[in-house]
């Protein structure tokens, strides 16, 4: 790509667990990128990664309305949920419904002829299939999903055909697993703390997958092939690479690298003797297939199985390290 044909992105949550993986793979691929950053930390890692750093965060509004306008793309990829996943979730909603609004006021103004956005959400959104199959993009919401992402998903979707925008949700699964981080690594350092992993419910829940390479490249594809026919507006995608795998298998998977116990027991006992979180993400039946991002996009997931990284692959040193946080047993 050009100097003149060089497009811009602006990224929130670029220096986080996905974001800095977009980031690394947009630079190769050409493009120039600006992250937003609230730490110094999260500033000097974009700046290893040949990133522009933008000092702010999700309530700095007239930060993201200027980076906006001078985007061809706004990536949203940070979450408010994270600082805390015990505030209620309406806080979360205006947050991000704020930054959202901001950003797309931003790029309405933008010179660009591209004006994509691309926001962030996740499968859980959409009712599971009462059969235990698979579900895609346009099935029912579901009633009883861990918070009101959906929400904020359609609230960045609300934002196309106006002023030449074009909107695209990435959905994630439930674990986004790799590189010893997210989920799973935090709930070994939970596992680590009370000596035991638990098999939620039998452990024989289906989940969905990705890992955190695969979607990063996803996020781009999604850039570059979503919009390929000029009357479309808007698009959604689950980036999923597996349905198969059960909470029973992460459990056995998670036990044997950390060298703990796997106890049985229910949601409840398993909220109440580890977490709400580990509760909720062990007991989640929820399978929403990538296929549309697969055939759309021509997305394919290359890299190692979850409960292989787990056993053999960049986990092993997160137990490691937990091992010897803990000292002598």
């Amino acid at each position: 790509m050009s100097a003149q044909q060089q497009q811009r992105i602006f990224i929130t949550g670029a220096s986080g667990y996905i974001g800095s993986r977009v980031v690394e793979f947009a630079i190769a691929k050409g493009y120039a990128v600006r992250g937003l950053s609230r730490s110094e930390a999260g500033t000097a890692k974009l700046r290893a990664l040949g990133a522009t750093p933008v000092s702010g965060s999700l309530s700095t509004l007239d930060v993201l309305r200027t980076e906006a306008a001078q985007a061809d793309i706004v990536m949203h990829l940070a979450d408010a949920w994270i600082d805390d996943f015990t505030q209620p979730y309406e806080n979360v909603v205006r947050i991000d419904g704020a930054a959202v609004d901001a950003m797309a006021e931003g790029l309405a103004q933008s010179s660009s002829r591209r004006k994509l956005f691309v926001g962030t959400s996740g499968t859980s959104v959409v009712e599971p299939d009462p059969a235990d199959g698979e579900t895609d993009e346009d099935g029912p919401d579901n009633k009883n999903a861990l918070n009101d992402r959906i929400t904020c998903e359609r609230h960045l979707l609300s934002k196309a055909g106006a002023h030449g925008i074009k909107a695209c949700v990435i959905r994630l699964p439930p674990f986004v697993y790799g590189r010893g981080g997210s989920g799973v690594g935090l709930f070994m350092s939970v596992f680590a703390k009370v000596g035991f992993v638990p098999r939620v419910a039998g452990g024989s829940t289906r989940t969905s997958v990705v890992h955190v390479d695969d979607s990063a490249r996803a996020y781009l594809l999604a850039v570059e092939r979503a919009f390929s026919d000029p009357a479309k507006t808007r698009a959604v995608y689950n980036v999923v690479s597996s349905t198969e795998v059960t909470t029973g298998d992460l459990a056995d998977a998670i036990a044997a690298t950390m060298g703990l116990p796997v106890r049985e027991m229910s949601v409840a006992e398993a909220a109440e003797k580890t977490t709400p979180l580990v509760a909720g993400f062990f007991s989640l039946r929820i399978r929403g297939k990538g296929d549309r991002a697969k055939k759309e996009l021509g997305w394919t997931p290359t890299e190692a199985g979850i409960v292989e990284d787990i056993r053999d692959g960049s986990y092993v040193q997160v137990a490691k390290n937990l091992a010897a946080a803990a000292g002598p047993a």
